[in-house]
C-alpha cells in the first residue's frame, strides 16, 4: 500500500482507516489489574470474531480481536505477558460515499490456529459495530477522532467498558492501549501494543 505522506497525520477518520491496511508484526503486553475476576461475567472470543451472541465485548478491544480467551488470575510476580504475532488489517471501500469504510483484521495465530477475521463497519455519525465472518453482529460500540491524531472506540458490555486508543507516531509505527473497566469504574485488564508495518522491498 502506497502511504500518502501530505495526509499524516490522518485528519479523518476514512484517511486514519486506510493508514491502519497492511500487515503489522504486533508485540502486545498484558496486565492483569485486578486479581479474582469473576471470568464468567466477562467471555470473550476464543479466536477473535468466534463470539458468542451474548458476550460481551474482547476485554483487550475491538481494533485488534486479539485476546484468544480469559486470563486466568496469576501470582503477583507473574501479572505481566508479552506476545507477538503478525496482526492483518484490510481496509474495505465504503458502499455510500458519506461513510469512512471498514476494515477486516485478522488477529495474529495462537497455538498454531489461524486467527479468525471479523469486521469493523464505522458509521460516520460516530458508532461502529462489529462482524463475524457470516455479516453476523458480534458488538457495537462508539468512536472519536482526537484532534491529536489518535482514534479511540468504545464499547460497553453488561459489566464492562472497554476503551481502545489507537495512534501513529509514523506512517509505519502504530500503537494501540486498551483499558476494561468494571461499570463501578475500577479497572480490570489493560494491554500495549507496538506495532511495525511489514513493507516489500521495491523491485530492482
Amino acid at each position: 500500500m502506497a502511504i500518502c505522506l501530505s495526509e499524516f497525520p490522518p485528519s479523518d477518520l476514512a484517511s486514519f482507516l486506510r493508514l491502519c491496511d497492511g500487515e503489522w508484526l504486533t508485540v502486545r503486553s498484558r496486565f492483569q489489574l485486578q486479581e479474582g475476576r469473576d471470568d464468567d461475567a466477562h467471555p470473550n472470543p476464543p479466536t477473535g470474531a468466534e463470539l458468542e451472541a451474548s458476550a460481551g465485548p474482547a476485554s483487550q478491544g475491538p481494533f485488534g480481536g486479539d485476546d484468544h480467551g480469559p486470563t486466568a488470575p496469576e501470582p503477583q510476580e507473574q501479572w505481566h505477558d508479552s506476545t507477538r504475532g503478525s496482526l492483518l488489517v484490510v481496509y474495505l471501500e465504503p458502499g455510500e460515499p458519506h461513510e469512512p469504510g471498514a476494515l477486516q483484521v485478522t488477529p495474529p495465530e495462537l497455538d498454531n490456529r489461524a486467527g479468525t477475521p471479523q469486521r469493523l463497519h464505522f458509521k460516520a455519525g460516530g458508532g461502529f459495530e462489529r462482524q463475524d465472518q457470516a455479516g453476523k453482529a458480534l458488538s457495537h460500540g462508539t468512536w472519536q477522532l482526537w484532534s491529536d491524531g489518535s482514534l479511540e472506540l468504545t464499547q460497553t458490555g453488561t459489566d464492562t467498558v472497554v476503551r481502545e486508543r489507537i495512534w501513529f507516531t509514523k506512517p509505519n509505527l502504530r500503537l494501540r492501549s486498551s483499558v476494561e473497566r468494571g461499570r463501578d469504574g475500577h479497572p480490570a485488564r489493560a494491554s500495549f501494543s507496538s506495532e511495525i508495518r511489514r513493507v516489500s522491498r521495491p523491485a530492482p
